[in-house]
């Protein structure tokens, strides 16, 4: 009885916020439910299979992410590889977390109301999609969520708290880069605090740890720091500042024909909450350390990030936005602290806030449809993978070319094989290939074609039985398994073949040279559903050698 008077006395603000956290994971765990594992994923599950220090430590391109790797290899050892659920389900657990921290940090600051409004655009953050429905950035919301945890654990100025926000800060480091911003943060924080001796342990250790790391292992890692980038991060840092004050608003997404950008909104936003914020840290004189703190940890993000900018990470691009929203508002509610804001202010806020959130949420359901057929186009060319087994070599490689799947090079024939053999497979079985959607039947067939390398060769053996196509442009044969000989009368003659997909011919074989015979010879492999050929005009002829 008691909790629930308990419950019944909480602010409304906070219920909504419950609320709207619980929707939000289970929204993400529905649309997650349609989707396999898919790129960075692929290097913990095929690459990392030791429990050697290195497997956890090595970098993954420039990051230390041992958490994760340990979280990956922990749920395929116990749970296996058939279903990414349980993945989804820690990933969403940590970014519901890592909300649920900031509303209690902004609440203390200025009120649960506004910590209302800045949460509900993040919880379903659109233009941040590759963030909310990708299970491998669980690295970001695990360090975000430690971060903003040992924050609070510091404001308590216990012993005990103390100790917490070590760890919190140490366990952030061992998910992400993003836990060295925070370390940054929290340092400036004790430096300027009166009793930093007896607390300077909350960082000492988690900065000697760090360095151990970067001496071990740290120094090899993979970096796109450059001169060029130097020069060009007060520009990117700005510009990322105006992508994420506009992403926050909803204006991150073009609105029916006004095709306006992100920064096209954010710039002029951005400098007139920069003279507002100079105006408020002018009239506090000086600022809270903690004012300090949270403005070296946000503009800290932007410039590590920057330093290692690189075509593919603009400032502009959807994953750093989740980031630097939550940042953003860390700063906001610092400066806010101690101002009363009357009602009319609040409801305004949230009026822009729930707009905002109808704004992302519907990105956020079309992203989602999109990676629900590149799970299929995955499982589609897994199954045809594991098909191939015993005539594949096992260097082969799986890539946006032969598969319609972007795998960054991570999936490779032989490791992927061993990864099944141990912990189950992910993809569609045989039967269920025969029934898929399309686009899975698509990608399995032009598997398939690169795997057992079909192509056609030049021959000097013309078969005894021919069959010309004179009469429809588009007539078909069956590839026979001792293969079959073609020849063309006439230029112009396209060959193109398909085995499971049925509303196309996904896999090119090219043109025929005329009176110039070509094999097609098909090695047999798991699947006994035979090949089909498409010529694009008359004048073939088809012969068995």
């Amino acid at each position: 009885m008691a909790a629930l008077r308990r419950r019944a006395a909480e602010h409304p603000a906070t219920v909504l916020a419950g609320a709207a956290m619980l929707a939000s994971g289970v929204l993400l765990l529905h649309w997650l439910s349609r989707v396999t594992f898919w790129r960075d994923e692929w290097d913990f599950l095929l690459h990392r299979r030791s429990w050697s220090p290195g497997t956890f430590f090595r970098p993954f391109v420039e990051q230390l992410v041992a958490v994760s790797i340990f979280v990956y290899k922990a749920l395929a050892a116990t749970w296996g590889m058939e279903s990414a659920l349980p993945y989804q389900v820690i990933a969403v657990f940590l970014f519901v977390l890592s909300v649920g921290l900031l509303f209690a940090y902004v609440r203390l600051r200025v009120g649960e109301w506004l910590a209302l409004a800045a949460i509900l655009p993040i919880l379903f953050l659109g233009p941040s999609w590759d963030d909310l429905l990708f299970p491998f950035q669980m690295a970001l919301f695990g360090s975000m969520a430690c971060g903003i945890g040992a924050l609070l654990a510091l404001d308590r100025r216990t012993r005990r708290s103390d100790a917490l926000a070590a760890a919190l800060l140490l366990l952030g480091l061992l998910f992400s880069d993003l836990g060295v911003v925070f370390v940054a943060a929290a340092t400036i924080d004790l430096a300027l605090d009166r009793d930093r001796r007896r607390r300077a342990f909350v960082v000492a250790i988690p900065i000697v740890l760090w360095v151990l790391w970067y001496l071990s292992w740290g120094h090899n890692a993979e970096t796109s720091i450059s001169a060029r980038n130097f020069a060009n991060a007060p520009s990117y840092v700005l510009d990322g500042l105006a992508t994420s004050v506009a992403t926050l608003l909803g204006l991150g997404i073009p609105l029916g024909d006004y095709q306006a950008s992100a920064l096209d909104w954010g710039r002029p936003i951005l400098v007139a909450l920069i003279a507002l914020a100079s105006w408020r840290i002018y009239r506090l004189r000086p600022p809270s350390p903690r004012l300090l703190a949270v403005l070296v940890l946000l503009i800290g993000f932007w410039t590590l990030t920057s330093l290692n900018a690189s075509p593919v990470a603009a400032p502009t691009v959807g994953r750093y936005q989740y980031v630097g929203i939550v940042l953003l508002i860390l700063v906001a509610a610092e400066l806010l602290r101690g101002v009363r804001v009357r009602r009319p202010a609040i409801a305004c806020a949230l009026i822009v806030s729930l707009a905002a959130t109808l704004t992302n949420v519907d990105r956020l359901r079309e992203a989602a449809d999109g990676l629900a057929g590149i799970a299929q186009r995955e499982r589609g060319g897994l199954a045809a993978l594991e098909l191939t087994r015993g005539r594949v070599s096992p260097g082969f490689e799986l890539t946006q070319q032969n598969s319609g799947v972007e795998y960054l090079g991570f999936l490779d024939a032989g490791s992927y094989f061993s990864a099944i053999d141990a912990y189950g497979s992910p993809a569609y079985t045989p039967a269920e290939l025969g029934t898929a959607p399309e686009l899975a039947r698509v990608s399995a067939d032009k598997v398939f074609a690169a795997a057992l390398g079909v192509h056609l060769a030049a021959t000097d053996e013309v078969g005894r039985r021919c069959h010309a196509y004179a009469a429809l442009p588009n007539s078909v044969t069956t590839v026979p398994p001792e293969g079959v000989v073609l020849v063309s009368r006439v230029p112009g003659v396209r060959v193109s073949a398909r085995r499971y997909a049925t509303q196309s011919y996904p896999v090119a074989l090219g043109e025929l040279p005329v009176d110039r015979p070509q094999l097609l010879r098909i090695e047999p492999d798991r699947s006994v559903r035979p090949w089909v050929l498409q010529f694009s005009r008359p004048g073939a002829s088809v012969c068995r050698p």
